[in-house]
C-alpha cells in the first residue's frame, strides 16, 4: 500500500460519505416534489459541492505523491473531509415538512454550505502552499481564488435567491473554465 492509498483511504470515506449525502438528499426532494416547492437553487447548491468534492478528489490525486502518512497530514485531511461532509449534510432539509419551499430553506441554510466550501478550499491551499511552496505562479492562479470567494461571500450574503442563483450558475461554470486555464 503506497503513502497515498493509505491516507485516501481515510479521506476517501468521508468524501464518499458527502457524495452520499447530497445524492440521498436530491433523492429526497425529488420524491417529495409534489408536495414541496423544488425550486433551482437547493439543487444548484448541491451540484455545487458535488463538483467541488470532485475537484478535492482530483486535487488530492495530483497531490498524491506529496502527501506524507503522518498523523498531521491524515488529521489536516480529515478536517477537510468533515467539513465538505457537514456541508453536504446541510444541502438539504432532513424534515421536508417543516420546508415547504425549498428556496426558503436556501437562504436560510446557503451560508453554512458556502462557507464549509470556501473553508475548505481554503484549507486546500494552505496545504498546496505547505507541500509544494508558491503555488501563485500566475496571474488565473491569483485571481481565481479571490474571485471564487468573493462571489461565494456575496451568495452567502444575499437575501435574494435570483442573485444566488445567478452567482451559484457563475461559481459552477468557473470550475470547468478553470480546468482549462490551468
Amino acid at each position: 500500500m503506497t503513502s497515498f492509498e493509505f491516507a485516501f483511504s481515510l479521506f476517501g470515506l468521508l468524501l464518499g460519505l458527502s457524495l452520499a449525502a447530497v445524492l440521498s438528499g436530491f433523492a429526497r426532494v425529488l420524491r417529495a416534489r409534489h408536495k414541496i416547492r423544488l425550486g433551482w437553487a437547493t439543487p444548484l447548491l448541491g451540484a455545487l459541492l458535488i463538483i467541488d468534492l470532485v475537484t478535492f478528489w482530483s486535487n488530492a490525486w495530483d497531490m498524491r505523491d506529496a502527501i506524507p502518512p503522518t498523523f498531521g497530514a491524515l488529521l489536516y485531511g480529515t478536517v477537510i473531509a468533515s467539513v465538505y461532509f457537514l456541508s453536504a449534510e446541510l444541502v438539504f432539509p432532513d424534515e421536508l415538512e417543516e420546508w415547504p419551499d425549498l428556496d426558503a430553506y436556501f437562504l436560510r441554510h446557503k451560508g453554512q454550505v458556502l462557507i464549509g466550501v470556501m473553508l475548505a478550499n481554503l484549507l486546500v491551499l494552505a496545504a498546496r502552499l505547505i507541500l509544494f511552496g508558491n503555488v501563485f505562479t500566475s496571474w488565473q492562479s491569483v485571481v481565481a481564488p479571490l474571485l471564487y470567494n468573493a462571489l461565494g461571500l456575496v451568495v452567502v450574503f444575499t437575501r435574494r435567491v435570483p442573485v444566488g442563483l445567478v452567482l451559484l450558475v457563475v461559481l459552477l461554470a468557473m470550475y470547468p473554465a478553470l480546468r482549462f486555464l490551468f
